[in-house]
């Protein structure tokens, strides 16, 4: 059976052939604000596969958003994978990373395909990161406006803007516990200021857009298609992921604790099938860009050819060859904001081991070792 469900909150890879070609699709509606939700479910029996007898039998709830960390599950529920070795996936869609975080706490979600926020999640303990997501290349970053008094100075980091005195004491819009949050405190450290001299004014990404093309706020941390958009109209980037974060920001797979010691075999699966779409996603970037294009539209979501340029030029896919590599580390975005956050009082000390003790190679270990015909 397969199951179709989106769910909006709040106006926040490569190859493995084995056991991988099933489908189950989730298509959100329109963005909701505040706690309005608005879901719909689709059914279908997934086929016989080989290795079926191995799996529990049980439906994977997936958590993730209609962006492009999600797009390779969307993809492979698509094109029928999941279903065809034997594993019924119900995708779950929220606007961003913290109500996944909520929705995962209440034990509604098995598993999570999401963004930065998932740091706080496995700060927790109870959870166990499986997987690299997506790879943020460029794209996401901190806009001002053109006559702002924070574009007249170069800043201290690369390609930034601003100084001490004309960023201290400014507003940024965006949303908490995200990419653009950690974007803005890294950002006005860069001056010698610290998260105290700056207001963060938590709004969803789309919401925080608006409010600031209309005037609101003196910064605006946010991502594709919004970046593409504020350059196209003149604002000025300040501060650029890469600038922030000093490398490649890599998403995250993370699922709950008894759900990895319960049902590995249904992990792996989604995994590989996952996997497979990452690989197909970078190989084929036309299809790529109808396909999100389409699926991103279908959850009230709009991209322009060049925002959706823009992101496949700014967003990768990991692939089981890059996977747990010298280029990139397993799980080192996690561990890396996670020791911020630390050091911000965003996370307590004491929780940091969790997050560290959360990443687990062991499902990468194994489809590699297939991959490779090892046993």
């Amino acid at each position: 059976m397969k199951r179709l469900i989106a769910l909006l909150i709040c106006f926040s890879m490569i190859l493995s052939f084995y056991g991988c070609s099933g489908a189950n699709n989730t298509t959100g509606g329109n963005e909701k604000s505040g706690t309005e939700t608005e879901s719909k479910t689709q059914t279908q029996t997934p086929v016989n596969s080989e290795k079926e007898n191995k799996l529990s039998g049980k439906t994977l709830r997936v958590g993730t958003m209609p962006v492009a960390l999600g797009l390779p599950v969307q993809y492979a529920y698509s094109k029928g994978w999941f279903e065809d070795a034997g594993l019924d996936v119900e995708i779950v869609l929220f606007a961003s990373g913290a109500p996944i975080n909520e929705a995962m706490a209440a034990k509604e979600l098995d598993m999570a395909v999401s963004g930065m926020a998932s740091v706080y999640a496995l700060a927790t303990g109870l959870y166990t990161y499986i997987g690299d997501g997506s790879i943020t290349l460029h794209g996401e970053a901190i806009y001002a406006r053109p006559d702002s008094d924070i574009v007249e100075n170069k800043g201290v980091l690369d390609g930034t803007f601003g100084s001490a005195e004309t960023v201290k004491g400014k507003s940024i819009l965006g949303p908490l516990a995200t990419t653009a949050h950690f974007m803005a405190i890294k950002y006005v450290e860069s001056f010698g200021l610290t998260s105290d001299d700056f207001n963060m004014v938590s709004m969803e990404y789309a919401q925080a857009y608006q409010a600031f093309i209309m005037g609101e706020g003196d910064l605006l941390a946010t991502k594709p298609p919004y970046t593409t958009q504020l350059e196209e109209a003149g604002y000025v980037q300040v501060c650029s992921i890469g600038a922030a974060l000093g490398s490649s920001l890599v998403n995250a797979n993370y699922v709950q604790n008894e759900i990895y010691e319960e049902r590995y075999e249904d992990l792996k699966v989604f995994m590989d099938c996952y996997y497979r779409a990452c690989e197909e996603l970078n190989n084929d970037p036309v299809t790529r860009k109808e396909f999100a294009m389409d699926w991103y539209a279908e959850n009230g979501i709009t991209f322009s050819d060049s925002d959706m340029d823009s992101e496949i030029a700014g967003r990768a896919y990991p692939t089981l060859d890059i996977l747990d590599s010298d280029e990139y580390p397993f799980g080192l975005t996690m561990t890396t904001i996670g020791e911020f956050f630390t050091t911000q009082g965003m996370i307590n000390e004491e929780d940091l081991p969790n997050i560290l003790n959360s990443i687990n190679n062991s499902i990468v270990k194994d489809l590699k070792k297939e991959r490779t015909g090892q046993s």
